[in-house]
């Protein structure tokens, strides 16, 4: 089977996307870090396992109907040693806590010998792009959510891609621990700002206020001054 452009395309962002939220992790406490990776396997590595074994099983020939692989269906019909990565995997996204191991053991899975599929990791330059089209999006969508709870996430995930250069990808009980990292990397004033619109996201959260839209537009204009280097301490 010969593997469509737009699969492979997708499967490579999705690929890259987890190791540039991998590079990221390394500023977290274990703790944290552990409920992190946990949230990217199962989001985005759920995502880029589907995609990949949908093509493996066209390539061996293993039955399946409709859009959803059962993914374990697939491995009797993997070479012998391709097996072990594949059932790794599919443990990994289910109930693993490790991007690295994850990442190793999809990478020989998608070994030339086992698939046509071609995976590879970007180039500095191509690597730059990517990151940079995330932004973009994220501050789109920066401009347009209203919902509070989004909006710090998105606020966020900016802040800290433009002190890292990593993509981050968190379930939102890991905001606060992500914001102490950001926060260190902010001036006084930039801080207590951010304590204060945190707060009020959080306060709209619990239903105990609702964020008012000029607070919302505070939070929009900090990141915007953050990540394009104004008052950047």
């Amino acid at each position: 089977a010969v593997v469509s452009t737009q699969s492979t395309g997708t499967i490579n962002n999705l690929y890259n996307t987890v190791i540039l939220c991998e590079k990221g992790l390394k500023v977290f406490e274990d703790s944290v870090k552990s409920q992190i990776e946990k949230h990217i396997l199962k989001t985005i590595g759920t995502d880029l396992i589907r995609a990949t074994f949908s093509i493996l099983a066209e390539e061996y020939e293993c039955p399946y109907s409709g859009d959803t692989l059962k993914l374990d269906s697939l491995i009797p019909y993997l070479p012998k040693g391709a097996k072990p990565h594949g059932t790794s995997l599919i443990t990994s996204i289910t109930s693993g806590s490790d991007v690295a191991e994850f990442l190793e053991n999809y990478s020989a899975l998608t070994d030339p010998q086992f698939t046509q599929l071609l995976v590879r990791k970007l180039d500095k330059k191509k690597e730059r792009n990517l990151v940079f089209a995330k932004k973009q999006a994220l501050l789109e969508s920066l401009k347009l959510e209203e919902k509070a709870g989004e909006l710090l996430n998105i606020a966020t995930s900016l802040m800290f891609l433009k002190q890292q250069s990593c993509l981050l990808h968190i379930p939102g009980r890991c905001i606060s621990s992500v914001l102490k990292v950001v926060s260190a990397g902010l001036s006084e004033e930039q801080q207590h700002l951010l304590e204060g619109l945190q707060a009020d996201v959080v306060a709209e959260l619990r239903g105990e206020a609702e964020m008012s839209v000029e607070r919302k537009q505070a939070l929009r204009g900090l990141v915007t001054d953050i990540v394009f280097g104004k008052h950047d301490e």
